[in-house]
């Protein structure tokens, strides 16, 4: 009896140990969730950012009457200040060297998580200077 009750008492450990523990993915979108959406950028009129839930992003830029992705990757929070961009792919043509790279930057969001600040700092392309960028981006809902 006694072996049988702790057979019950171990299965029902599990179960509860399973049950309680986050994935990782499920931790890391309690951190992103207040980034995921669709973000207007208006300081760079035309061009949006999209984070999302599953950790990647892409930037949109209005070129021509045309969005065209500038660039995308993947991002994490590090802090309540701070998030990180691994820059996977960018324009081939692009002033800045965002491809391949990995870039800190910096955010302040609102408290109502409708209005952003992000800054930032890009490497030059072929000797040229870096860029110290800032934006004020506002979350919309769609991409038009």
């Amino acid at each position: 009896m006694l072996k049988r009750i702790s057979k019950i008492a171990v299965i029902f450990l599990t179960v509860l140990a399973i049950f309680s523990c986050k994935t990782v993915q499920q931790a890391n979108l309690k951190e992103i969730k207040p980034f995921v959406g669709i973000w207007s950028d208006t300081t760079n009129p035309g061009s949006k950012i999209v984070f999302k839930a599953d950790g990647s992003f892409y930037n949109i830029a209005n070129e021509g009457g045309v969005q065209i992705i500038t660039h995308s990757g993947t991002f994490k929070i590090l802090s309540n200040n701070m998030y990180v961009l691994n820059i996977s792919d960018a324009r081939a043509d692009a002033t800045y060297d965002l491809k391949g790279r990995q870039y800190a930057n910096y955010y302040t969001l609102s408290n109502d998580k409708k209005t952003m600040k992000v800054s930032g700092v890009v490497d030059g392309r072929n000797g040229r200077k870096p860029l110290q960028w800032a934006s004020d981006l506002i979350k919309v809902n769609t991409l038009d």
